[in-house]
């Protein structure tokens, strides 16, 4: 009897000791343990939205832009404040949401513009315990996907910069997660210069508003390379998801170059076919704008069939007219008579302007 009793004594004290060290490592904060396990009142992340994104804005100018993240065990609520741009004081907190097994995610209206949004945990709290996090700038305006290939991913030797803070840049990685940042190229990774930080420019001194470009084009794809399911597709569609419930704007659509032995049928039954594959599998309240350029130069000369189907495009109400970059001859363009050089770009980042504006926002090109 005597030995059992020790038995279960060394085995009970064997037992007990780990839990103890654990409970009293978790105490202690031993090796950032609460912060590991959210055993605190911190706000831990947030996923959505990014450091300076652009959300597109509704009709009336503002977006109702959903915040999401993760919060310590101990947080009951998390509060949300827009900070003064020019101090960074903060007139007033309200509550965003109530954490769900740490995760919360809340919706903010906010105007156009550029502002700096703060989160906290909310009472109630501790004196020194509010753990404020700066999201930074959250924008309001105008999102633009770009797709196509090379001369909309951007090809030219020289890089370019937004004159503008208010032209931003989401940045796609290999995994299809988006890094916002100013405007300047490179669009896609490992790119070269191109019309976008330019076309920003040009519609933040038109529209007073933040302007974002995501560029998923790729260099050198044919039209085949965006069928429906096609991995070029996919990532077309991801961003659009990423972006959330407003989306964006418009796809700006400048692709022909490799196809320049495409039939005007084909070429028009393909790109319907994308254009309606994403609208169906990202449902929007009103269709998914496409802006199609009529592009097909190449060694020097344009291409019938594939401006024919572009054009087809447009007459069926799917796409809006973009522009005619075949108007950039051959001076515009490099030794290999398609890819834009400096002056080509200078020369399209003008007339995408210009396309857009009096399509999509119906203004005149010049003021």
């Amino acid at each position: 009897m005597v030995a059992r009793r020790h038995f279960f004594a060394v085995w009970g004290t064997a037992l007990l000791l780990p839990v103890l060290l654990a409970g009293l490592a978790v105490w202690n904060n031993w090796f950032g343990l609460r912060r590991t396990l959210y055993l605190d009142r911190r706000i831990h992340a947030v996923s959505f939205p990014g450091d300076g994104q652009v959300v597109q804005r509704g009709a009336d100018g503002t977006a109702s832009v959903g915040f999401t993240g993760r919060a310590g065990w101990l947080a009951q609520t998390v509060e949300v404040a827009v900070a003064n741009a020019d101090d960074r004081s903060v007139p007033e907190w309200q509550t965003l949401a109530v954490p769900t097994w740490t995760q919360f995610q809340g919706t903010l209206r906010l105007p156009t513009g550029c502002q700096p949004v703060w989160l906290r945990v909310g009472k109630p709290h501790s004196p020194g315990m509010f753990n404020h996090v700066e999201v930074g700038e959250v924008c309001v305006g105008e999102v633009f996907i770009v797709a196509g290939q090379s001369n909309a991913a951007g090809s030219c030797t020289t890089l370019f910069s937004a004159a503008s803070p208010l032209v931003r840049t989401g940045l796609v990685d290999e995994d299809g997660h988006l890094t916002w940042r100013t405007g300047h190229d490179p669009q896609v990774l490992n790119g070269g210069g191109s019309v976008w930080p330019l076309v920003g420019d040009l519609l933040v001194q038109r529209l007073g508003t933040p302007v974002g470009f995501v560029n998923v084009a790729v260099g050198g794809s044919s039209i085949r390379d965006w069928a429906p399911g096609a991995p070029h597709f996919q990532r077309l569609v991801q961003v659009l998801q990423t972006l959330g419930p407003h989306g964006a704007r418009a796809i700006l659509w400048h692709q022909g170059e490799s196809d320049s032995a495409m039939a005007a049928d084909e070429y028009a039954t393909r790109l319907t076919a994308i254009i309606e594959a994403t609208r169906a599998a990202v449902r929007t309240e009103t269709p998914l704008t496409w802006v199609v350029a009529r592009a097909s130069f190449k060694e020097g000369q344009t291409f019938a069939g594939v401006r024919d189907g572009q054009r087809r495009v447009w007459e069926t109400g799917l796409a809006l007219p973009g522009p005619d970059t075949d108007e950039l001859g051959s001076d515009l363009r490099q030794p290999d008579q398609v890819h834009f050089n400096a002056a080509g770009t200078l020369a399209a980042a003008r007339l995408w302007a210009a396309a857009l504006l009096r399509e999509v926002f119906h203004r005149p090109a010049e003021p």
